[in-house]
């Protein structure tokens, strides 16, 4: 007893050293930064899902500028400054809808013929703003230690990071494009289920055909975007920044430190990718959801069935659709014994007392009411992420882009069901929902789901945030890029090497073919000459 007291003695002072040293270290503050964040989308999903990380980096001591469409507008947030580009929205004025019904959309079409203008006006507005010119400009002081661009549709922002001579960070509020995915070295999976650009053509155990059919589209997509859009981009950056100032914007996509995208795991269809692609998720989610309308709040109250919430996002209009469907979807509505919270953008005619519209409803508040039996929805990626924080079984109707591989997963994991928005009919629409809600499985798979999604070995958000602080203490992250990227697309995918053996096989068979034909001619004259020889013996 008494040699423990002495070890123990002796090791007290060791103890009370390693416990300061700890302390210290973990106490000692983290070495604040100056950050330019360019969020431009004017699409408020393109911008909730990364506000939580901006406000917890300016709350880390970090010096944040922001230019932003949707303004946080905390003055709390002594650490934000964001600029304001709200003008953006003014720019694109899409609705996908009149697309879709007409029947002339696909996401890489209107991306060509639409989406890269639109891009361009984006650009050049927010090159000319005041602010953001007064930043850039080369009598300018403003120094930053970090640029994180979103890498969604306008790469001329890219040359901000080398105008301030600081390391470059991509995000995007859901997948990469494939173009992006090609010049940082990933493959492309022209036919894949991930592959979310081409919408509803992806998916296992194609026929040969269609495979043939999408990696000639995507890969013809690529092709354009590589050698016509990024160039018009290159001129943008260069018309502001000074030509010879500015190198390439397809070098700096490919040396891109890190990119985060909004695929976690659970929620989307794996593939394989880079090491410095990384993966964050339910940033927008919010702990306390804000309290809902009183009128909203007692409608819901007074639903002893429970309620069903429709909602197709903030991008498209649901009375751009045919009457025939908007009809059918209230007639099913005013059919059920449920209660039914529809976000519709103008007047519904011939509504029944169970049906309550708006065009606006507070989202997560409604997902988190405990009597939600079922969410009807377009399939948006922050979506399906509440849903499943709030385990609210699914009956998606995808319409663009993303939407379609988004309830494609929901579906694979037994939480959701699918209908084409076009060929609604009161009678699928009925059976699918009468399905959902009666069948208890939905529900069950949900929570398992939810389970699955959020057992990670760390806090998501924190997770992100310190790689961002590893970037900006090491100025990069070059070790987590490959060669790959640099190489020429043949390299890549060692198309050469299959071209120069496939010609081989082809000549060596060829050759041998033509050895045994004429063998087997050389043989079958030999005969032809031995049987006239045998009759003319006899």
């Amino acid at each position: 007893y008494y040699a423990l007291l002495i070890i123990d003695s002796k090791m007290k002072p060791i103890a009370e050293t390693i416990f300061w040293i700890s302390f210290l270290h973990i106490a000692a503050p983290v070495k604040t930064a100056r950050i330019l964040v360019i969020v431009p989308i004017p699409s408020y999903s393109h911008q909730i899902c990364y506000q939580s990380l901006w406000i917890a980096l300016s709350q880390r001591g970090h010096e944040v500028v922001l230019i932003t469409t949707d303004p946080i507008n905390d003055p709390s947030l002594t650490n934000l400054t964001e600029i304001n580009l709200q003008s953006n929205y003014h720019i694109i004025k899409l609705n996908f809808a009149k697309n879709v019904i007409a029947g002339t959309h696909t996401w890489l079409s209107t991306s060509r013929t639409l989406l890269w203008a639109l891009s361009g006006d984006i650009a050049e507005n927010t090159f000319k703003h005041p602010k953001v010119r007064k930043m850039y400009a080369p009598d300018s002081d403003k120094k930053f230690d970090l640029v994180i661009v979103e890498t969604v549709k306008i790469p001329s922002f890219y040359a901000l990071a080398h105008r301030f001579n600081a390391p470059l960070i991509g995000v995007s509020s859901f997948g990469l494009r494939n173009t992006l995915y090609y010049l940082l070295g990933a493959p492309v999976l022209s036919s894949h289920p991930s592959n979310w650009e081409m919408e509803d053509d992806t998916g296992l155990n194609l026929s040969l055909w269609r495979r043939i059919k999408n990696f000639i589209r995507q890969w013809y997509h690529i092709y354009c975007s590589i050698n016509y859009f990024y160039p018009k981009q290159q001129a943008i950056a260069e018309k502001y920044l000074g030509k010879n100032n500015i190198p390439d914007i397809r070098d700096m996509e490919r040396n891109m430190s890190l990119v985060f995208h909004s695929q976690q795991e659970t929620l989307s269809f794996v593939r394989p990718t880079m090491p410095n692609i990384l993966v964050f998720g339910n940033f927008h989610i919010s702990k306390k959801p804000a309290a809902l309308p009183k009128d909203l709040k007692e409608f819901i109250a007074d639903a002893p069935n429970g309620f069903i919430y429709m909602s197709l996002g903030t991008n498209v209009m649901t009375s751009i659709f045919p009457e025939h469907v908007r009809n059918a979807f209230r007639d099913v509505f005013a059919s059920l014994p449920y209660k039914i919270v529809w976000k519709y953008d103008s007047e519904l005619s011939n509504k029944t007392d169970n049906i309550y519209t708006a065009k606006w409803v507070p989202q997560q508040s409604i997902l988190a009411h405990p009597n939600i039996k079922l969410f009807i929805y377009q399939g948006g990626l922050q979506s399906t992420e509440e849903a499943v924080y709030y385990t609210v079984p699914l009956l998606g109707l995808p319409i663009v882009g993303d939407q379609y591989i988004q309830v494609n997963k929901m579906v694979s994991l037994g939480v959701a069901k699918r209908l084409n928005i076009l060929d609604i009919s009161r009678e699928n629409l009925n059976a699918s929902i009468i399905d959902i809600l009666t069948d208890k499985r939905y529900k069950k798979r949900m929570l398992e789901v939810k389970a699955l999604n959020e057992d990670k070995p760390y806090d998501p958000l924190e997770h992100v945030i310190w790689w961002i602080e590893f970037v900006i203490r090491h100025k990069s992250a070059p070790h987590l890029r490959s060669s790959i990227a640099h190489e020429p697309w043949y390299q890549k995918y060692e198309m050469d090497v299959i071209a120069i053996l496939s010609i081989a096989i082809f000549v060596t068979l060829f050759c041998t073919l033509i050895i045994i034909y004429k063998s087997l001619k050389i043989i079958f004259n030999l005969m032809e000459i031995s049987v006239v020889t045998k009759k003319k013996i006899i």
